[in-house]
Parts: C-alpha cells; structure tokens; sequence
C-alpha cells in the first residue's frame, strides 16, 4: 500500500478511474480509522465508466468482514451507511478538477434503505452513480448487491456539499 505522504502526483493529473484507485490503496499505518480499514483491507474497484464531464457510475467490491457485522452475523446497518458515504463520494472525486468537488465535500443527507441481511463472507457488489452534480451540491445514488446473483441488499441516496479543503490539503 502506497503511503499518504509518499504518494506522487496528485487526484487533479489523473483519470478517474486513477484517482479511485490512488485512494483505495493508500495507506496510513499509524492511523487507526474504521473507514481505513474498509478502504485499505477490503474495498476493490472492479469497474469505472465517466459518462460525462458530471456524471459517472463506479462498481466496488468487498466481502463482509466480521468486523462491519451486527450480532447476527450479517452486515451492520451503520457499516453498510460508512460503506455508501466512501464509495459514492470516492466516485464523485473521480470526476472532480481542483477548486470543485477533488475533495469529495461533505454529506447532507445519507438514506439507506436495507432490503435483506448480507451475511458474513458474503461477496457484495456496490454500484455507485452521480445522478447530479452542480457547483456546490451533488447526487449521488447506490446499490449494495450480492456478485453471486445480483440480488439487491440495499439502496442508498446520498445529498453532498461542496466544501474548501483544509490548507495544505493533497491528494
């Protein structure tokens, strides 16, 4: 995994489907995050089509990890909100220029809607759409399936804004 602060270029320099891949393999040993974990140990990019200069669909995939599970043994309703909030907004950088959405922004709103228990080990699908992007606020849609038969196990909405990134701030 390619350490943050060793990385070269930068998200502006690179195609989309670059840019997802950068930040799915970056690595920060000495940072202990939930949604670390997911991006570094679990989430792959399987395919990336940028319909236009606003618009583009993403697929992920990972397998449930015990660690996102609830006591049941199946997929947690909050890991699956986490696992949404990154992929569709890793999505939307993929499409972003410097000064407009390369960060990502900040989530409004989030509404998932859970159709049935993914349980662990269960090999998943994420498939995330920008439905609309404007300059400070986006759409963003997903659909958590499972890659055996493409059942759906859950849907996502999510709202974003636009906001400056910190000084100092690469990717």
């Amino acid at each position: 995994m390619a350490q943050f602060k060793e990385m070269t270029g930068t998200l502006e320099h690179m195609t989309g489907e670059q840019r997802i891949r950068t930040i799915l393999e970056l690595g920060e040993p000495d940072v202990k995050r939930v949604t670390s974990q997911f991006i570094e140990q679990q989430c792959r990019i399987k395919s990336f089509e940028q319909v236009s200069a606003t618009a583009a669909k993403a697929t992920y995939t990972f397998v449930v990890a015990p660690f996102y599970c609830n006591g049941s043994g199946n997929l947690h309703g909050g890991a699956q909100s986490m696992i949404y909030d990154l992929c569709t907004s890793v999505t939307l950088q993929a499409i972003g220029k410097p000064g407009w959405w390369i960060n990502g922004g900040v989530s409004r709103t989030l509404n998932v809607t859970y159709l049935r228990p993914a349980p662990e080990g269960t090999e998943l699908e994420l498939e995330a759409e920008i439905v609309a992007v404007g300059k400070t606020l986006a759409m963003l849609r997903g659909v958590i399936k499972r890659a055996s038969d493409g059942v759906p196990i859950s849907t996502c909405e999510h709202n974003k804004a636009a906001v400056a990134s910190k000084p100092n701030w690469k990717l």
